[in-house]
């Protein structure tokens, strides 16, 4: 049985930060979580919640206080314009580094995304690169782990959610290519490789991970789970090109008149466009998924369905 350790979370309230806390505890590690809202005394005491920002250095050095491990799962996945996205996903990452070497933390794991992979695409795959870039120049002052997971999906996501709605409306919208190819993985599994990460021996090179799908999935695989997940046939349309193009800019001009980030921007429509989104790099040392897309969708929907977000017809 591993020993017990203590591991600071950024982004502990987002989709991914639950998961990671909840797996954490599970195994019986100490969490001091980031927040930027002041929280009461949780009843758990082996999770600590700390009130700041990534921009709060008192708050992070706080938060890193006395920790075994740094997990940086904090991130802007969408923003108002490339400076935005820098300012959050790289800056934001050099702010906890620093944090972490004056705490003398030993570990520090960046979960970064597959799209950094591609940082010609978008600002956003920029940002995610640049961090990784940042964490790599710490490798002399803590053991760095970067960890690049595909898209993600499953329980308490707002935007994979879309999907399955879509499928119970008996279509799917594909927006991108028919012969794209991209690799999916259940939040679980991603919580369950960042503690892996948080241990061992993982090497220097950025991680991959998937659902162990050899070449991904097609937009046609997805929309056959997706139906036979909420029990309904559902029809898949693919947009033309141009029509993203224009989804975008309005997507755009709309977030720069009502200063909200929105997620389909001019930026993003390149990434969406990009045909391989398989992951292809090594795997976290001693991990191995454990979610499939059929029973990863059932769990997503399950979950959806008993919050009313969503109905099965059947």
């Amino acid at each position: 049985m591993t020993k017990p350790f203590t591991i600071a979370v950024t982004g502990a309230t987002g989709f991914l930060g639950g998961h990671i806390i909840r797996a954490a505890r599970e195994k019986g590690h100490h969490v001091r979580a980031l927040d930027r809202h002041p929280r009461p005394l949780d009843t758990d005491d082996g999770l600590r919640w700390i009130t700041g920002t990534l921009e709060d250095q008192v708050g992070l050095t706080e938060l890193v206080s006395g920790a075994d491990v740094v997990v940086h799962a904090a991130g802007a996945i969408k923003a108002l314009n490339r400076d935005a996205f820098f300012r959050v996903n790289r800056d934001g990452t050099r702010a906890v580094a620093e944090a972490a070497v004056q705490a003398d933390v030993k570990r520090f794991v960046l979960v970064s995304s597959l799209a950094a992979r591609e940082e010609k695409l978008s600002p956003y795959a920029a940002s995610k690169r640049a961090a990784e870039m940042v964490v790599n120049e710490y490798a002399q002052k803590f053991n760095t782990v970067i960890l690049r997971p595909p898209a993600i999906y499953g329980p308490g996501d707002r935007e994979t959610v879309r999907l399955f709605q879509m499928a119970v409306n008996g279509f799917m919208i594909a927006p991108g290519p028919a012969d794209t190819c991209m690799s999916l993985i259940h939040v679980g599994d991603v919580a369950e490789a960042v503690l892996v990460c948080c241990q061992g021996d993982q090497g220097s090179a950025p991680l991959e991970i998937d659902d162990g799908q050899v070449g991904g999935y097609s937009w046609q695989d997805l929309a056959d789970a997706a139906e036979r997940g909420v029990g309904r046939p559902a029809r898949l349309v693919y947009l033309p090109n141009i029509f993203l193009w224009a989804m975008g800019c309005i997507g755009s001009l709309k977030a720069l008149l009502i200063r909200s980030p929105a997620m389909l921007t001019i930026g993003k429509v390149p990434e969406l466009l990009h045909r391989d989104w398989v992951a292809e790099g090594p795997r976290p040392e001693g991990w191995q998924p454990k979610w499939g897309l059929e029973a990863g969708f059932k769990d997503a929907i399950d979950w959806y369905c008993s919050q009313n977000v969503l109905k099965r017809y059947f």
